[in-house]
């Protein structure tokens, strides 16, 4: 897969110009085979992990820096039929860095991470896009600062030392949502999505530049026929986009709208990628969404590969494999899916696998209840907002009086945005209390984009439907060969995305159905089946099995793991659940599998990060030292 790293330091300093000569030195020479993007005074880039034919660098003119990833151009109508160049012209690169780099966010899309510099300040910015797609992670090295993609190739410099974060990891553990420019790994920040980094001699300042709030607030679309409109030529225009990056693909058709959708603009993709559909089904209730798989890849023609969920092939002791990162992630999927996955792939010859994640969010699915606070934000009292209650009743199955009454209060007696009481969660009894209640009051759990200057006036849906794209997806596999296919979302594209949040919650819900604008788009594409369905698959008792599965590991792994040893779970109530005797599938089992585990994982690969020494690796200037 695509990877890069660069360095970003003071010319103007000797010892710091060394450190970097150095670590060049070590770059170049180490097992990954690197290519320099960008070689000029201060700056470095290095990337690795390019195809034959693809573009995921553009290069800007004058040797004013590089966009490492896939950077789409927002003024063609259709980016599949119009791909970009693989470098900007003298005009465009000007109108670039006059801009600080914001221009990308302005004009363009994608999942990339841009290194602009000019030559007149010599000023260098680090930007990454507004749904950070691309990874983009800080860390330091005696003055020298290293922005990189991938983890283990800051390891293979064999100099730099990382200690876990717990402050991070309890955080995380109260809200595995949370994305902060702090990571689990003290020694490294995150570059925030949005976010653009100045370096300007030997100070770095950090500024959102894309602000969703305000998008939502501007320009809003209010009628359901024009809303429709958008919603659809913008999808369309996105996944054609996406597409064209691929010979080949997998698509995970679960039968639900948002897979669906996403099949129904692939069907005529203007570069016509091969497309095998792949769905997963159980033998639990509601695990086997197949009908409804058959019949969207029938009525766009599509080959449909059908597997069967087994608990018993999910070994979990792989996890203690994962590759090194700075943070904890969702590792189940990929212990359950990533090598049927790559295989199909292969035989397939895809190189790409997509699926309809995302939809939910930004489509708006959950919460409508917020809708009726966000309609008497807007309107005040009104038979519309008696109308939107009655719309969110019927989504959310609540009754409308304390909708109407709940409205009032978030209006009257705004409270701060906390995703750890909003998250519309079962409780959490495994993590202990006192975890849970620090974390609620520590403003330093908070993502960047919900500041109480930021989120001041805002209404709650709109809050809520921000914060479903406030996590960005993995880029890298964390078990699999490099070579695995790209995992792509092409529904968590910018400018979907953009349109999606222009549309206040009120509208999404028109007609007491949630995600209603993204029906009403495809109403003709698809399925009258489809387009009606409201009930979505669940896998509970599947995961209630590969508990039970893997049981004895889970015990020694979990009871006697590091985050009990911490007193962060409470290990009576965990216990309780890993036990057969233990009543049937509650939340709380994919909690411990999707969480506790990953997080417990990730802690022991942590803990023992050791400092490779390398061979042939020529020695730094001076014995090795971390700094911030």
């Amino acid at each position: 897969m695509y990877r890069y790293l660069a360095l970003i330091w003071n010319p103007a300093d000797p010892e710091k110009s060394a450190t970097a000569r150095s670590l060049i030195e070590r770059t170049s020479a180490g097992p990954a085979t690197w290519q320099r993007a960008l070689y000029e005074e201060g700056v470095v880039v290095f990337h690795a992990g390019l195809k034959e034919g693809a573009s995921e660098t553009r290069v800007l003119a004058a040797d004013a820096g590089v966009v490492l990833g896939r950077i789409f151009p927002r003024e063609t109508a259709n980016a599949a039929a119009n791909p970009p160049t693989r470098s900007f012209d003298s005009a465009e690169t000007a109108a670039i860095v006059a801009s600080g780099g914001k221009r990308l966010f302005e004009h363009y899309w994608g999942r990339y991470v841009g290194i602009v510099r000019s030559s007149r300040t010599g000023e260098i910015w680090v930007l990454r896009d507004p749904l950070g797609q691309m990874p983009c992670l800080l860390a330091g090295f005696r003055g020298v600062s290293i922005v990189f993609s991938d983890l283990e190739d800051c390891l293979r410099l064999g100099c730099l030392k990382f200690t876990v974060n717990w402050q991070y990891v309890t955080g995380l553990l109260a809200n595995s949502g949370m994305m902060t420019r702090a990571t689990a790994l003290n020694e490294v920040s995150d570059i925030q999505l949005g976010e653009r980094v100045r370096f300007c001699g030997d100070t770095l300042q950090r500024s959102i530049e894309w602000h969703p709030f305000e998008i939502a607030r501007t320009d809003q679309i209010l009628d359901a026929d024009e809303a429709a409109r958008q919603l659809r030529a913008t999808t369309r225009a996105c996944i054609h986009a996406w597409a064209s990056c691929y010979s080949g693909l997998i698509h995970n058709l679960s039968g639900g709208l948002d897979s669906s959708i996403v099949l129904a603009c692939l069907k005529d993709a203007p570069t016509h990628p091969a497309i095998t559909c792949l769905n997963y089904y159980g033998t639990g209730p509601s695990e086997d969404e197949r009908q409804y798989a058959r019949l969207v890849a029938r009525h766009v023609g599509a080959e449909l590969v059908e597997s069967r969920l087994d608990p018993a092939d999910v070994r979990l002791e792989r996890i203690t494999t994962l590759r090194r990162s700075a943070r904890p992630w969702y590792y189940m999927y990929e212990l359950e899916h990533g090598e049927l996955e790559t295989g199909l792939a292969r035989q397939q010859g895809a190189n790409g696998l997509f699926s309809g994640s995302g939809g939910d969010g930004i489509f708006y699915q959950a919460r409508a209840e917020l809708a009726v606070a966000d309609y008497f934000f807007d309107h005040g009292w009104g038979a519309g907002l008696l109308h939107t209650a009655v719309d969110a009743a019927q989504v959310s199955h609540k009754s409308i009086w304390p909708l109407l009454a709940k409205a009032v209060r978030a209006r009257l007696l705004p409270k701060r945005f906390n995703p750890i009481a909003e998250g519309g969660r079962p409780e959490r009894t495994l993590v202990n209390a006192d975890v849970l209640r620090a974390a609620a009051r520590n403003m330093e759990f908070d993502h960047p984009w919900f500041s109480r200057e930021a989120t001041r006036g805002v209404p709650p849906g709109v809050l809520w439907h921000v914060s479903t794209v406030s996590v960005p997806p993995a880029y890298y596999t964390s078990f699999g060969p490099e070579t695995a296919p790209e995992r792509t979302m092409p529904l968590l594209s910018q400018p979907l995305v953009e349109v999606c949040l222009r549309m206040p919650a009120y509208l999404l819900i028109r007609s007491g159905r949630d995600r209603a604008i993204a029906r009403r788009a495809f109403a003709s594409e698809l399925p009258e089946t489809t387009i009606k369905r409201t009930a979505k698959g669940r896998v509970d008792q599947y995961v209630r099995n590969i508990v039970d599965a893997n049981l004895d590991f889970l015990r020694e792994f979990l009871l006697d793991g590091l985050l009990v040893r911490e007193g962060l779970l409470n290990r009576d109530n965990l216990e309780l659940y890993l036990t057969k005797e233990r009543s049937p599938a509650d939340f709380q089992y994919s909690e411990i599998l999707h969480e506790h585990l990953c997080v417990e994982a990730w802690l022991r690969r942590s803990l023992e990060l050791a400092t490779p020494t390398g061979q042939g690796v020529p020695p730094l200037t001076s014995p090795c030292e971390s700094t911030s």
